[in-house]
């Protein structure tokens, strides 16, 4: 390998895929990445590698197509069951991405525009349901959320002197996150809009007017967009499709459906409930905040946990910093409110090493983030740590 092409590759950004009940395996592909100072990739166009964890079932497999249709050259592509495998499938992915000539032919090969994908579902009443497909209607399958890039473990000092000066919050505001990082280039779900409407690179505009016009609270006239969120997307449950309806930037109706695994997954696998589970939540929540540091020391000490080497002094200091943080529980406080609290008070829970059962259904996350700006029902989704593979209940009706 000759310098440019080592330079090149010593920030290779991978997009990590976990089919339902495929955690133990991201969790060391994750970790992997990290030893080898490569790093997550926050959306398609921004990756190099595409890692999917597990066997996905057609319709999940369908959805991780169109998002490699989205990658840009030099790409390269892996997949893997097992977590002993984390080293080898990474190493294949590097041979392909620094091949040239195979670089080459895939340019040739590819088409000029990626592929628009394959309808997930149909609409109940006009709207998406994940009952019944439809061919002619091909919504997307990503979104990448706030653009972030974690450099690692920067040292933000003792825990005493920091109420989180350390924490990247540009564009948030209890939930007022700045969707500006959100690439939606990769979203098609034209079923309702004039198709004589212009669409500039592909990109769906709002509906105006007629039916596609829902009453404001606020008495404005804004027009209504359906964007799915999932199932490929950082920092979000396997295989989860939330089919949502916005009215400008608020979350207007949900209906949630999950994509299974191609069969049952291994029984190992189910660790989601174990010490490495929780602080794998506290990760995902803390990474979804903005609070980069912290979101990496959680999954440190996850993997800690896996190892059977966690030292319970390093996860106390972790849990008096985030408890302490002022900033992190306004950002959270009143947030996806069930009857044991909302999502900080379901961090805390993590923090004190709490297994409680998980209850909530599909139903209860269309209440929970309909009403909610994107970036806030991201959160209420990361904090409600959903297990899907293991849960399966039909899918909830449209909540407006």
């Amino acid at each position: 390998m000759d310098l440019i092409t080592r330079l090149a590759t010593r920030r290779t950004a991978v997009l990590v895929v976990e089919v339902p009940g495929w955690a133990a395996t991201r969790w060391a592909v994750e970790r992997e990445v990290r030893d080898r100072g490569w790093r997550p990739a926050l959306s398609p166009a921004d990756a190099d590698v595409l890692v999917v964890c597990g066997r996905p079932g057609a319709r999940l497999a369908t959805a991780v197509d169109h998002v490699w249709t989205q990658l840009p050259g030099p790409r390269a592509r892996a997949a893997l069951t097992e977590p002993a495998s984390a080293a080898g499938a990474l190493d294949a992915a590097l041979t392909q991405l620094t091949d040239r000539d195979a670089q080459r032919r895939d340019a040739v090969d590819r088409p000029d525009e990626p592929s628009p994908g394959t309808g997930a579902a149909e609409r109940v009443e006009g709207e998406p349901t994940p009952s019944e497909p439809q061919d002619d209607e091909p919504p997307a399958f990503d979104d990448p959320g706030p653009a972030q890039e974690d450099d690692g473990d920067s040292d933000a000092g003792e825990p005493g002197d920091m109420d989180h000066g350390d924490m990247d919050h540009g564009g948030m505001d209890h939930g007022g996150m700045d969707h500006g990082g959100m690439d939606h280039g990769g979203m098609y779900d034209h079923g309702d809009m004039d198709m004589d409407m212009p669409m500039p690179g592909g990109i769906m505009l709002a509906g105006a007017g007629g039916n596609d016009q829902l009453p404001d609270p606020d008495g404005l006239d804004l027009d209504v967009l359906h964007l799915p969120l999932g199932p490929v997307l950082p920092s979000w449950p396997a295989g989860l499709l939330l089919h949502t309806t916005l009215q400008g930037d608020l979350v207007v109706a949900a209906v949630p459906e999950v994509l299974p695994a191609d069969g049952a997954p291994p029984s190992a696998q189910d660790v989601r409930r174990s010490p490495a589970g929780r602080w794998d939540a506290v990760a995902t929540l803390l990474a979804l905040a903005g609070w980069d540091d912290a979101a990496t020391r959680a999954a440190r000490l996850r993997d800690a946990a896996l190892d059977g080497e966690l030292h319970q002094g390093d996860a106390d200091r972790l849990a008096r910093r985030i408890r302490r943080s002022r900033l992190l529980r306004a950002s959270l406080r009143g947030l996806g409110e069930l009857p044991d609290g909302d999502a900080h008070d379901r961090l805390l829970h993590w923090l004190d090493g709490a297994a409680a059962e998980r209850t909530t259904t599909l139903g209860d996350v269309a209440e929970l983030v309909t009403g909610l700006d994107l970036a806030a029902a991201r959160l209420v989704v990361a904090s409600l740590d959903l297990d899907t593979a293991h849960r399966t209940p039909a899918p909830a009706e449209a909540t407006s």
